[in-house]
């Protein structure tokens, strides 16, 4: 979320001063529009008015000139709130049939949008056909926005290696002082989504590069990652000065977002240091500033530094409430990482989908050709002929041999998961479904098991994301053989599985779990050099409670496994009704002073925003 509404903050940012000239004076219109689109915003009034005067001269305009003109208007659009009239347009103009530059511009600008928007899912894909037509661009700063778009989308969906990639292209060829900040602010993200050094020299030198290109806001993210990367490192009091330091700055700047996010980070680094009550002050303001926004990571801070100071007054029921903000605000944030990770896995996915299908197309156009030279042939002999005519049954029956595997090999792609082997989302879901109905019609009760690997995170951070797919393969292999034939096994997402279990109750489940539980223990990551622990919280829920819906099922799963999670993890809970508001209530002072003691998870960064 705060990558989004940074991605606002670049669109109104990315500017250049405007070229100052005797009035009256005429330019070419390639050098008006250019004056125009280095503008941007800044001032969005001084840029409209200036758009108009250019919309005035479009007669003189080559054709080309008249479509990139409509670009600009698209932006405006954008910035001046009419979101889905700019989309829209931008997607006329970045459509096939189009000058690929110009489908280049349009589409990264609209890959933008989508992101501002939070439909991650249409970004990537936008992506996925703008990032190939870069060849076609001569113009640098274009190059550039777009690379950075890319660069962002892909920060905000946690592949920051990508989001890295991108940006050391764009600073390894020169870039404006402004891309110069953006790009040295979007290496500061990437390393730090990483678990990356940064030198003190090098942070130093980015926060200096956007104070000196007139870019305070960009300056003020690039000041919290750094604040943030010294606190990582035990320099807590270093963290807490470089923060208020630049916090006058960043309040004259005047961004809401941005500013919560300071005094977050402040009351953070206070309560480490033991100051209770500028830690409060610092969190107050930032839940004030950052309550419309329940999905970002500063105001999960803020709500946990009140919690903390509420258990450390002893007041049962002022920390019961602060407790309860700070869950929903977790769990809000939590799913937001969730729903952007899953856009990239459809994308990918969907990619490589495609171009499965583009090669069996280009099979099948193989055999059209070869058909068509069969019949150009056929007037030269009979018995030439026959032998092609022979030739081609066999084509034929190779070919259709190749399809059938083809879309043999696509079923099974559809219906598993890539890394894991088992059952993906969309194909449990469709076997869930019909179990239970076919349980309801029978009359026999149904079980289901969702559990989700304790402290993955840490995994992915410290060993790198290869160990974390090797431990979500390692579950995938003790646990398939426990289930039986009529069981559906699943990876929902990320380090999440379930399985529905036909014609058993709750009791059977929660043994399962204790059986899958102890062999997650037995598994030795030693032998493939790392050095971790495997535990999971279970949830189990039953027809029962929840009937034969699937959905109710989900739900009900999902909360029992949270519970578990609240409940110090490594365990198992069941579903029943009121299972949130009994745990709550069951839990003591020092129940909760015990999960204060629990770190809030260093997760992904918080999302960032995209560009125009």
């Amino acid at each position: 979320m705060q990558g989004i509404m940074r991605a606002v903050v670049y669109l109104l940012v990315l500017v250049v001063a405007v070229i100052v000239r005797p009035a009256g004076a005429a330019v070419p219109f390639e050098q008006a529009f250019e004056e125009v689109r280095q503008l941007r915003t800044a001032d969005t009034r001084a840029f409209s008015e200036a758009l108009i005067r250019l919309e005035a001269r479009a007669p003189e305009a080559s054709p080309l000139m008249r479509e990139r003109l409509r670009v600009l208007q698209a932006h405006r659009m954008v910035i001046t709130g009419d979101t889905a009239g700019g989309i829209t347009l931008l997607k006329e103009l970045s459509a096939p049939g189009m000058p690929d530059p110009l489908r280049f511009e349009a589409g990264g600008l609209l890959a933008n949008t989508y992101a501002i928007t939070r439909e991650f899912h249409d970004a990537l894909q936008t992506l996925e056909f703008v990032l190939p037509l870069e060849s076609s661009v001569a113009d640098r700063d274009i190059r550039h926005t777009v690379l950075q778009s890319a660069g962002i989308a892909y920060n905000l969906v946690g592949e920051f290696r990508i989001g890295l990639r991108y940006a050391e292209r764009v600073l390894s060829e020169s870039p404006s002082s402004r891309s110069l900040c953006l790009n040295g602010n979007l290496v500061l993200e990437s390393r730090l989504g990483l678990g990356m050094t940064i030198s003190q020299q090098e942070a130093e030198d980015i926060v200096r590069n956007c104070e000196a290109a007139g870019e305070p806001i960009l300056a003020g993210f690039s000041r919290e990652y750094v604040a943030r990367w010294h606190h990582g490192q035990g320099r807590t009091r270093d963290a807490l000065h470089l923060l208020e330091q630049g916090l006058a700055s960043v309040e004259r700047a005047g961004y809401p977002i941005l500013i919560g996010q300071f005094h977050a980070a402040i009351a953070q680094y206070r309560m480490a240091l033991g100051d209770r009550g500028g830690a409060g002050r610092h969190a107050r303001q930032a839940v004030a500033l950052l309550a419309p926004h329940t999905s970002l990571l500063p105001i999960v801070v803020a709500y946990r530094v009140l919690y903390e100071i509420e258990a450390a007054e002893n007041d049962a029921a002022a920390t019961l409430m602060a407790y309860r903000q700070y869950s929903d605000a977790e769990r809000a944030y939590f799913n937001d990482v969730k729903s952007r990770e899953m856009a990239y896995q459809v994308v990918r996915h969907q990619s490589l989908q495609q171009a499965q299908q583009i090669e069996l197309l280009h099979q099948k156009n193989q055999l059209l050709e070869l058909q068509q030279r069969v019949s150009e042939q056929r007037a030269q002999s009979w018995l030439l002929l026959a032998l092609v005519l022979v030739g081609i049954v066999a084509s034929v029956g190779y070919w259709a041999f190749r399809t059938k595997r083809m879309q043999l090999k696509l079923k099974r792609m559809t219906e598993t998961d890539a890394l894991t082997g088992i059952f993906n989302r969309q194909h449990f879901a469709e076997r869930a479904v019909a179990v239970l109905a076919q349980c309801e019609r029978e009359g026999r009760s149904a079980a289901l098991l969702m559990f989700d690997l304790d402290h993955f995170k840490q995994v992915n951070d410290r060993h790198g994301h290869a160990a974390g797919d090797w431990a979500l393969r390692r579950v995938a292999d003790v646990v398939s053989p426990m289930c039986r034939d009529m069981d559906a096994f699943g990876r929902l997402g990320g380090e999440e599985f379930a399985i529905i279990l036909p014609g058993l109750d709750a009791t059977a489940a929660v043994r399962l779990a204790g059986d899958a539980q102890a062999r997650f223990a037995t598994i030795d990551t030693r032998t493939a050099g790392y050095g971790f622990r495997l535990a999971a919280s279970f949830g189990v829920a039953e027809t029962r409670h929840g009937g034969y819906a699937l959905a109710t099922l989900l739900s009900h799963a999902d909360q029992a496994m949270y519970a578990a999670k609240r409940r110090g993890r490594r365990q198992v809970r069941v579903y029943a009704p009121g299972i949130d508001d009994t745990d709550a209530v069951v839990e003591t002072i020092e129940l909760l002073r015990e999960i204060v003691r629990e770190p809030v998870p260093a997760t992904d960064m918080p999302p960032r925003r995209a560009i125009a």
